[in-house]
């Protein structure tokens, strides 16, 4: 058991430190915590990867819309106030965080929808 222990603890890599296990009970419970801790960490850390990586697609697509106003400013010389314009809406409906509410509502089902409607409205 203990070098079941120690084999633990290396592969964990959280090291060895002053506080040891003794008893084979303790032992036991040292290993659970540390897989414990371990998945958590690791689920953490996806969690915040994932959120990172939400934001930097939709800075993706913003960046290839505004790419793609770019070459139509080229193409059909538009004027430069009203590119300026175009530009800064894009960049608005980049920061808005909510959905446009057409969007959400074909989005519900149809009685959902209806009884939602009926409470707006």
């Amino acid at each position: 058991m203990t070098s079941v222990y120690f084999t633990v603890t290396t592969v964990l890599t959280v090291g060895y430190g002053d506080i040891c296990a003794f008893s084979n009970i303790e032992k036991l419970f040292c290993i659970i915590l540390m897989v414990f801790g371990v998945i958590s960490f690791s689920y953490s850390t996806g969690a915040i990867s994932t959120i990172i990586q939400s934001v930097d697609a939709r800075d993706a697509i913003t960046k290839e819309k505004v790419a793609v106003l770019n070459e139509i400013k080229y193409e059909y010389d538009v004027d430069p106030s009203l590119f300026n314009k175009l530009v800064r809406t894009i960049q608005y409906d980049h920061q808005k965080k909510r959905k446009d509410f057409s969007q959400f509502m074909e989005e519900l089902p149809y009685k959902l929808r209806s009884e939602l409607q009926a409470v707006m409205h």
